[in-house]
């Protein structure tokens, strides 16, 4: 398998249990979102995946450089990559390929998340955008894609982020209303990261789209 994870689920699963997939940060691991879905015993299976690169002190998903390679190739081939590995971990620990899938992200793991959701949407069921950014490859290639009801998002963002300003988040929230999809767009008085607000959000979130 491409890459290292962590995962927990409840006593009882079944094909209607959800499958959560985090995806961390550039220079990251797998432990840095385990906590913000919540602690405890939960009702859904929790995979966290880490990146299949070192980078700094951590891990990343893909090298942020496009100088030799677009910025389409080397986010479809992590994707793919990605897509790849969902399928063998779903398999691997005895999962139903017939279980809804969620992703939640932050930065890159944001960028995948929001890139995988929108161009697998048959293997999306919503996903948390935290901090992130829509490439627009991805959106011309979402733009005549007919969605359903599904997959459903939401997207927090930093008031104060200097990496990716908040037009961006607000960018984002308006391709996917104009997609007619499902959109929670919160921001928060902070820079690139998540404060305990948003955390609650966040699972409040979650909680509402599991018990749907």
């Amino acid at each position: 398998m491409t890459y290292l994870y962590k995962i927990t689920k409840p006593e009882t699963v079944t094909e209607t249990t959800p499958i959560l997939f985090t995806m961390h940060g550039v220079g990251s691991n797998y432990h840095d979102l385990s906590s913000i879905p919540g602690d405890g015993e939960k009702n859904f299976v929790q995979i966290d995946v880490q990146g299949d690169r070192p980078y700094g002190s951590g891990f990343t998903y893909y090298v942020p450089d496009f100088s030799r390679q677009t910025e389409e190739e080397v986010i479809n081939g992590t994707l793919h990559d990605l897509d790849t590995f969902f399928d063998e971990a779903i398999q691997k620990e005895g999962l139903s390929e017939k279980q809804p899938r969620y992703y939640l992200g932050f930065s890159q793991g944001a960028i995948l998340g929001l890139s995988y959701t929108l161009l697998y949407p048959e293997k999306s069921s919503g996903a948390v955008i935290l901090s992130g950014r829509l490439p627009g490859y991805v959106a011309e290639a979402a733009r005549t894609t007919e969605f359903g009801t599904q997959p459903a998002f939401f997207v927090g963002h930093g008031q104060f982020d200097p990496l990716f300003p908040a037009k961006i988040g607000q960018a984002t929230q308006s391709f996917l209303e104009g997609k007619k999809l499902s959109v929670t767009y919160k921001e928060y008085p902070t820079a690139h990261g998540v404060i305990m607000d948003e955390v609650n959000d966040i699972q409040n979130w979650l909680k509402a789209q599991f018990e749907a």
